[in-house]
């Protein structure tokens, strides 16, 4: 099988500041200079531009609450945490932990740079954030979805349901991306490219799709809209409409497709370094809850290897 019905080729922060690097006349590097110091050297570095969005959107909150003018130096961890209880008023604690995270590379990098001690930054604590699984989406809701979703959107259903891809790395897919093997060249977090394996029905829901969409050069994208390419909000929003459609009130969105493949995948007999690689997690720390995810199964296969009931000649009650 290959993607194409005939080819099988196819399937197969401003920096324009003047003495940027120069500390305040006093000698102290303030919160605000040090904020466009690290934006300007994480441009320069390559960041993605998701990162770069989310840094100065956190990093100029803290600006305008700590005081543009503050020495980084100046700051204690009374200030920190209590700008960090301010904002779980109305952020999550998902959310909170962010920041700090934030915070803490800020601080890391400046200390990293020799620009200033950033003590207060450096030794900020990550809060605890609750651990909640999300519910993989159900087979039979899955069957609703794909028997009103047209071709293009069927695709879209049947490849995340196969692959985990993040919303953002479907909708950024090329078609050039499509490689002889069946499987697909995705660019992740950090512009690091990975190659993803795809089963027969996900192949073949995409072979049809082309067939509708029709030829294209191989840097165009793989899924169109009325208007023009279909990116990962498109993508969102796509599926939200069918999830109306169809009735759902419950959770189902293209990151819940993302925890149901991982999950159907360890459940399956895929082990967790596979899954990694897949997934495209640098680490195993988030696989580890798709573990957790996973052991929704442990009642049913428990009750098939009971040692007890095996032992007594109840196996299966």
């Amino acid at each position: 099988m290959v993607w194409a019905p005939d080819s099988p080729d196819l399937w197969a922060p401003d920096s324009g500041t003047q003495n940027l690097w120069a500390p305040d006349s006093d000698g102290h590097l303030t919160l605000g200079r040090a904020v466009e110091l690290f934006l300007a050297a994480k441009a320069a570095e390559g960041a993605a531009a998701k990162t770069l969005t989310w840094y100065r959107m956190i990093l100029r909150r803290a600006v305008t609450s700590l005081g543009d003018g503050r020495p980084v130096d100046s700051l204690d961890g009374a200030d920190l945490r209590a700008w960090l209880l301010e904002l779980r008023s109305t952020l999550s604690p998902i959310s909170v932990a962010g920041y700090v995270r934030t915070l803490k590379v800020l601080g890391n990098w400046l200390a990293a740079e020799e620009l200033a001690r950033a003590t207060a930054l450096r030794a900020l604590r990550k809060p605890r954030v609750p651990e909640r699984l999300i519910e993989p989406v159900g087979d039979d809701a899955m069957r609703r979805l794909l028997a009103v979703a047209g071709l293009r959107d069927r695709a879209i259903l049947l490849l995340l349901l196969d692959t985990g891809l993040r919303v953002s790395e479907a909708g950024g897919l090329r078609l050039g991306d499509l490689r002889v093997d069946g499987t697909l060249k995705v660019r992740g977090k950090g512009s690091k490219e990975r190659i993803v394996p795809v089963g027969g029905t996900a192949r073949q829901a995409i072979v049809r799709y082309l067939g509708q969409r029709g030829p294209g050069a191989a840097d165009d994208p793989l899924f169109l809209g009325r208007r023009g390419p279909i990116d990962g909000r498109g993508i969102q929003q796509a599926i939200r409409r069918l999830k109306t459609r169809i009735g759902v009130t419950g959770r189902l969105s293209p990151h819940s497709l993302r925890h149901t493949f991982a999950r159907s995948y360890l459940v399956n007999g895929g082990d967790v370094f596979s899954l990694q690689r897949i997934l495209g997690h640098t680490t195993l720390d988030m696989v580890k809850r798709y573990v957790a995810l996973a052991d929704v199964d442990l009642v049913e296969r428990h009750r098939g290897a009971s040692p007890a009931d095996r032992l007594m000649g109840n196996k299966g009650r």
